[in-house]
């Protein structure tokens, strides 16, 4: 049997996006100034089936995407506090997503995703066409997200374990021999075996209402990433939000502090950021004041000084020091 293993690291957010495991369109953008740190492990078992871990040991992160059509995902999500969906995790709990689900999350280190990817080809293997239907029904993530969350069983925990197993095997650089006779085989078997216990149990996680607050956080920060293009920058204000969104300025610090874990004022600087760092790599004659000045950052010292704390470089230093930088 042929199984390929492979080690990656990432210390930027554009760096973490790329190690983002196949079959969804991630985005990443780094919350904190503390240095980002992302190992990804991933493991291919056989065409179309791949277990995976990224593990954030250092900095913080927000991180979503959209999964592919048909693509099945049976993750393990270890922090000692995020937010995943709207849900606070602050051990362990299991994800399911299908097709158009969301990843959704907010955290920062220690945390680890332990993931089994499917293709569209081998999910009708765990779920099969006639309980299709069933299993979609049970996707009850918070907005719509359509991912469900699931408490730990002893059936989830003995393929969390054989799926550390693998990994730890393909990383010793076992030969082949040494490989289980028929891994994928017993993986999808297992798989399909959670997933009827999912489909026949009541269990629920508690925590999974949306709440208003995390809607309206959510809604905050869409407004804070409309760019200079959209004619949305000047001085966006906390007030700003406010009469935009018809709430009271009190209500979107206290959702921003319990999504983000921070208030209006940290969560804009880190998305400016963010954005003016993608635009020095893309659009480098731009002069840095310009930039500066296009994402509210209006005193060009102060600029580079919170822009060297988030990237750990001067703005001044061309895309390839910036990226690396980290």
């Amino acid at each position: 049997m042929t199984m390929r293993f492979e080690l990656t690291h990432a210390t930027d957010p554009d760096g973490a996006a790329a190690i983002m495991p196949g079959g969804w369109r991630p985005r990443v953008y780094r919350l904190h100034a503390e240095r980002l740190h992302l190992t990804r492990k991933y493991l291919e078992l056989a065409p179309g089936l791949s277990i995976e871990e990224l593990r954030l040991s250092a900095g913080g992160v927000r991180v979503d995407g959209v999964f592919d059509p048909g693509v099945l995902k049976i993750g393990f999500i270890e922090a000692e506090e995020m937010r995943l969906l709207g849900c606070r995790v602050s051990n362990v709990v299991l994800g399911v997503g299908y097709g158009g689900a969301r990843f959704d999350s907010v955290g920062a280190a220690p945390g680890v995703v332990l993931t089994l990817n499917f293709s569209p080809t081998l999910a009708r293997r765990v779920v099969p066409d006639a309980a299709l239907p069933r299993f979609l029904s049970r996707l009850s993530g918070p907005s719509g997200l359509a991912t469900l969350l699931y408490p730990i069983t002893p059936k989830a925990f003995a393929l969390q374990g054989e799926m550390r197993r693998l990994l730890t095997l393909a990383e010793s650089g076992a030969p082949g021999a040494a490989w289980p006779h028929d891994a994928p085989g017993g993986i999808v078997a297992a798989c399909a075996d959670l997933i009827d216990q999912i489909l026949r149990s009541t269990l629920e996680i508690p925590q999974m209402a949306p709440g208003r607050r995390r809607d309206l956080a959510l809604s905050v920060e869409l407004l804070l990433w409309e760019g200079p293009a959209a004619g949305r920058f000047g001085k966006f204000a906390l007030d700003d939000a406010a009469r935009r969104l018809g709430s009271s300025r009190r209500s979107i610090q206290l959702a921003l502090q319990e999504e983000f874990g921070m208030g209006f004022v940290a969560l804009k600087r880190a998305i400016r950021l963010q954005q003016a760092h993608a635009v020095l790599k893309n659009a480098p004659r731009i002069g840095i004041g310009e930039i500066a000045r296009a994402h509210e950052f209006f005193h060009q010292s102060r600029f580079s000084k919170q822009y060297r704390e988030m990237f750990g470089v001067l703005p001044s230093m061309g895309p390839h020091e910036t990226q690396a930088g980290g």
